[in-house]
């Protein structure tokens, strides 16, 4: 069976690859306009926008004028928007201003890509899960409505350091919300790499659910895990994992991630991490593409 949420938001090249993107995340300090021109040039089929609070691609930072040169600037560079990055940790008690905040960012979604609007994606915050599952759903609910409305997917993403951390997490709210049609999951396997899990089985239970796939390497040194670029460390599976998808009948976007804590390291290189990140997610892509047989 294909996945629901791929398949809503299909994105491959004409060789039927799915395409790669890069998250501006990863670009601290560059405006949007010079990030959107870092990740054309570099050969990224895709761009993933960083849409939070005091971002460089956050609603309340992009002016009309603002809106229009972006959208400009990423038809002509033959990229396309994958995502925004930017939802609110869910929080009852600031419904009115968070429900404003989501609205702002559907806006923005059509603003930048009317023609097909991307995603937005997002981890949902701290605590523990059986304290905060209650509260998730009922925020998303509100947020799944005004997104369907909008015709915008929104995407989850399970965090190891947060209250959402698993995969049955995800499927939980998705199962208690119904909502298949503005609800997805985010699939970072650097999240449940040295948990005791098995990733093989984490990609069986996610496949269907999964709407946008994020990678990046996770390393555990004296018993701490820390991020690596897509690729850098050789530690992952990457290519076996995303073949399984493709064989399931995934036709999502591939995007690389750089965690906060590479880009706050001494003598961090934006323009080097980006290069690196095309070179090994093409690898990875490719490689995963090659014998595999969509279903």
């Amino acid at each position: 069976m294909l996945p629901f949420a791929s398949l809503a938001n299909a994105n491959h090249t004409s060789t039927g690859r799915c395409t790669i993107g890069f998250g501006t995340y990863g670009h601290p300090n560059y405006s949007l306009t010079e990030s959107i021109r870092l990740v054309a040039s570099t050969g990224f089929d895709s761009i993933e926008i960083a849409a939070m609070p005091t971002y460089h691609g956050a609603p309340d930072q992009l002016t009309p004028a603002d809106r229009q040169e972006v959208r400009q600037l990423v038809s002509d560079s033959g990229l396309q928007i994958g995502a925004l990055m930017g939802l609110p940790n869910p929080d009852p008690k600031k419904s009115a201003e968070q429900n404003a905040w989501v609205e702002q960012m559907l806006q923005l979604a059509h603003d930048l890509s009317p023609q097909k609007p991307p995603i937005i994606q997002s981890v949902l915050g701290g605590g523990e899960w059986m304290e905060k599952r209650s509260i998730f759903r009922d925020v998303l609910g509100s947020w799944t409505e005004l997104a369907r409305k909008a015709g915008i997917r929104l995407a989850i993403k399970p965090h190891r350091g947060q209250a959402m951390s698993l995969p049955e997490h995800a499927i939980w709210l998705f199962e208690q919300l119904k909502q298949q049609e503005s609800l997805c999951m985010v699939y970072d396997p650097s999240h449940f790499v040295f948990r005791g899990l098995d990733l093989q089985k984490t990609v069986q239970q996610s496949l269907r659910y999964t709407g946008y796939i994020v990678l990046k390497d996770a390393v555990e040194q004296d018993g701490k895990v820390n991020f690596a670029l897509p690729g850098e460390s050789r530690t992952m599976p990457h290519v076996e994992l995303l073949r399984q998808f493709i064989e399931g009948g995934y036709r999502g976007e591939v995007c690389s991630e750089v965690s906060s804590m590479i880009w706050r390291q001494a003598g961090y290189d934006c323009k080097q991490a980006t290069e690196v990140c095309f070179q090994n997610l093409s690898s990875i892509v490719d490689k995963a593409s090659v014998g595999a047989s969509p279903t």
